[in-house]
C-alpha cells in the first residue's frame, strides 16, 4: 500500500459524516500539482457511516485514523499532525474542493518566504463569492461592539469599523494579517510542533483563532494569499449537530474572551462580555429552532387534527364521546402524551435535524413512535377510552406524517415550473450521459440549455443533441461571461474542480449553482445506467 514515503506536505482531514464530502475534497487533492509528494490522513471522529468504506475502496493510499468518539474539531487535528511526516502541514476541512495548484502554489510561497509560519487560502462559496472568514482580525469588544451595531456593514471601508473582517483591504491583496479560517491553515510542522498543537479545550470553532495569536506570538507571520483558491461549504459537519454546534460556538467566544482578556484590557467588565455573548447566542439558537419548527408544528396539526377525527368517527357525538364528557381533562393527556411519543422519536432518529430524511425514515420512526405510545397507553388504563382506535389513529397519523413530505416538494416543483422562469443552463461534457442529461432537462422542462461545453479530445463539433457547442471546459470563464446562465451542469468523469474554481474566482457572480453527475455512473454500462440521471450540489 503507497503510504507516500518522504511526502513534502501532510494534509489532515477531520472527517465527521460527511461521507460524499470527504470523496469530493479528496479526488481534488488527486488531481492537484505536487500529490505524489503529499501524504493525506484523515481522522474520523465517530462517522459511524459508509466514510471508511467509500475511501478504502478509492484511496487506498490514504492513512485513515478511526476514533472510537468525537473529540473534537482541535483535537483531531492534533492527532492527524502527529502521525505526519511531511515538512508541512495542511489542515483542511472535507467541505472544500482544491485547485490543481492549491498543493504546489502553498509549498511555493512557503519556500520563497521563510518568515510566514502560517498561511491562508482565499475561500469562495459555491457561487465564486467570497467568504468573509479567510482573513480576520482577532476579536476584541470592540470589533463585536462593531458588528453587533452594524457600524461594520454600514462603513466596510473604514479601517476602524471593518477591522474584523478586513473589508477595507482588497481581497486580492496578498497579505499579513491577524488570523485566517481553519479550513484551510497551511502551515509549518515544526513550528506547530513549538507551539503544542490546537488547543484542546476548544471543541469546534475558535481553535484556529486561538492557534494564530500564538504563532503570531513567537515572531512568525500569519499571512493571506488570494491567488490561493479553494471552494469551501460552510457547515456541512456542523449541520449533522445544529444546535450542538452553535452551542460550541459560543462556548468558543467565551473560552476565547477568557484566555486572552488579560492581553486586549477593554472598558468593559468580564461579566458584561460573557452576558452579551451568552445574549447573542440565545437570539441566536432561538432564531435557528424557531426556522426549523415549521416542520415540527405541521407535524403537530396533523398527529392531533387526525387523532380527534378518529375518535369522533368512532363515538360520533354521542354522550359517550370523551371530547364532551368528564373525561376531556384525561383526553388532554392522551394528546400530550401522543404528541410527545411522535416528536421525542423523530427528534431523536434525527427527523427534523437532517435536511435529506426521506418518507421511509418517517415511516420508521412513526412505527417506533405508535408502539411508544400505544405501550404507554396500554399501562394507563384511565387513558384506554378505545385502543382500537387509538391504533388506527395512530397508523393513520404515521402516513399523512410520511405523506406530507413525499407530496409538498412535488408541488412545490410543480408550482414553481408554472410560475416560474425556468433555470437557464450550460452542460459541460459529451458523450451518452451528458445525452441523457439532455434528455431529462428536455422531458422534465426544468432548464432551457444555453448551450454545451466540450471535453474530448480531436474536433470541437459546432453542435451536440442540437444545442450550440460553446467551446471547451478550459474556457469555462470566458463562456460564462458571455452566457450569464443559472446553472453550470458538470457531465464528465474528467477532472473539473480546478477549472470551475479559476472560473468562480474570475467571473465573481452570486446566483450561480453547480451540480454535477455523480462519478461512479460513468464506471456503469450502457444498460446499468438510469434513464433519469442523479445530480449532485453543494446543499447542506
Amino acid at each position: 500500500m503507497d503510504k507516500r514515503l518522504n511526502p513534502l506536505t501532510s494534509v489532515v482531514i477531520v472527517n465527521y459524516k460527511v461521507p460524499h464530502a470527504l470523496i469530493r475534497v479528496l479526488h481534488s487533492l488527486r488531481e492537484a500539482d505536487g500529490y505524489d509528494r503529499t501524504e493525506v490522513i484523515v481522522v474520523d471522529n465517530a462517522s459511524g457511516d459508509e466514510s471508511e468504506e467509500l475511501v478504502h475502496k478509492d484511496f487506498p493510499e490514504i492513512n485513515w485514523i478511526p476514533l472510537k468518539q468525537n473529540i473534537g474539531f482541535g483535537k483531531a487535528c492534533n492527532v492527524g499532525a502527529r502521525s505526519a511526516t511531511g515538512t508541512y502541514l495542511l489542515f483542511l476541512n472535507p467541505d472544500t474542493l482544491a485547485a490543481r495548484t492549491t498543493l504546489s502554489m502553498s509549498i511555493a510561497f512557503m519556500e520563497k518566504h521563510p518568515e510566514v509560519g502560517l498561511l491562508g487560502a482565499k475561500l469562495l462559496n459555491p457561487d465564486g463569492t467570497l467568504q468573509m472568514g479567510c482573513r480576520r482580525g482577532f476579536p476584541t469588544p470592540a470589533t463585536a461592539f462593531y458588528r453587533l451595531s452594524g457600524l461594520s456593514r454600514i462603513f466596510p471601508k473604514s479601517k476602524r469599523f471593518g477591522r474584523y473582517n478586513l473589508t477595507y483591504l482588497d481581497p486580492d491583496l496578498s497579505c499579513r494579517v491577524d488570523a485566517i479560517s481553519g479550513c484551510f491553515m497551511f502551515c509549518r510542522r515544526a513550528l506547530f510542533e513549538s507551539v503544542q498543537g490546537f488547543d484542546e479545550r476548544f471543541f469546534m470553532y475558535g481553535e484556529d483563532l486561538d492557534l494564530c495569536w500564538r504563532i503570531n506570538e513567537t515572531g512568525a507571520l500569519v499571512w493571506y494569499h488570494p491567488e490561493i483558491r479553494i471552494i469551501h461549504l460552510k457547515g456541512t459537519s456542523s449541520a449533522k449537530r445544529l444546535l450542538p454546534s452553535r452551542i460550541n460556538f459560543y462556548e468558543a467566544m467565551i473560552l476565547f474572551s477568557r484566555k486572552y482578556q488579560h492581553i486586549h484590557r477593554s472598558f468593559f467588565p468580564r461579566w458584561l462580555i460573557n452576558a452579551a455573548i451568552i445574549i447573542q447566542a440565545a437570539l441566536n439558537i432561538g432564531s435557528k429552532i424557531l426556522r426549523s419548527l415549521t416542520a415540527t408544528l405541521v407535524d403537530l396539526l396533523i398527529i392531533n387534527a387526525t387523532f380527534a377525527f378518529c375518535l369522533t368517527e368512532r363515538f360520533g357525538y354521542k354522550m359517550a364521546n370523551p371530547y364532551t364528557t368528564s373525561t376531556v381533562v384525561a383526553m388532554i393527556g392522551v394528546h400530550v402524551l401522543l404528541s410527545a411519543s411522535f416528536l421525542s422519536i423523530f427528534v431523536f432518529n434525527g427527523v427534523y435535524s437532517n435536511k435529506k430524511s426521506t418518507p421511509s425514515s418517517v415511516l420508521l420512526s412513526g412505527f417506533f413512535a405508535s408502539i411508544l405510545f400505544m405501550a404507554c397507553i396500554y399501562y394507563l388504563k384511565s387513558l384506554a377510552f378505545s385502543r382500537i382506535a387509538f391504533g388506527i389513529a395512530a397508523l393513520l397519523i404515521v402516513l399523512l406524517l410520511a405523506l406530507w413530505r413525499k407530496i409538498l416538494p412535488v408541488m412545490l416543483r410543480q408550482g414553481q415550473r408554472i410560475l416560474y422562469v425556468r433555470d437557464s443552463v450550460i452542460i459541460i461534457g459529451d458523450g451518452r450521459i451528458p445525452s441523457l442529461v439532455i434528455q431529462n432537462c428536455e422531458k422534465q422542462k426544468t432548464a432551457i440549455i444555453a448551450g454545451v461545453l466540450w471535453t474530448s479530445e480531436g474536433e470541437q463539433p459546432g453542435q451536440f443533441e442540437g444545442y450550440p457547442v460553446l467551446g471547451r471546459i478550459e474556457d469555462v470563464a470566458a463562456v460564462l461571461k458571455r452566457f450569464p446562465v443559472d446553472v453550470l451542469l458538470i457531465a464528465t468523469p474528467l477532472p473539473w474542480y480546478s477549472y470551475i474554481i479559476e472560473a468562480l474566482a474570475e467571473i465573481k457572480r452570486k446566483n450561480l449553482t453547480i451540480r454535477w453527475v455523480p462519478r461512479e455512473l460513468f464506471a456503469l454500462k450502457a444498460e446499468e445506467v438510469p434513464p433519469v440521471i442523479p445530480l449532485h450540489d453543494f446543499s447542506v
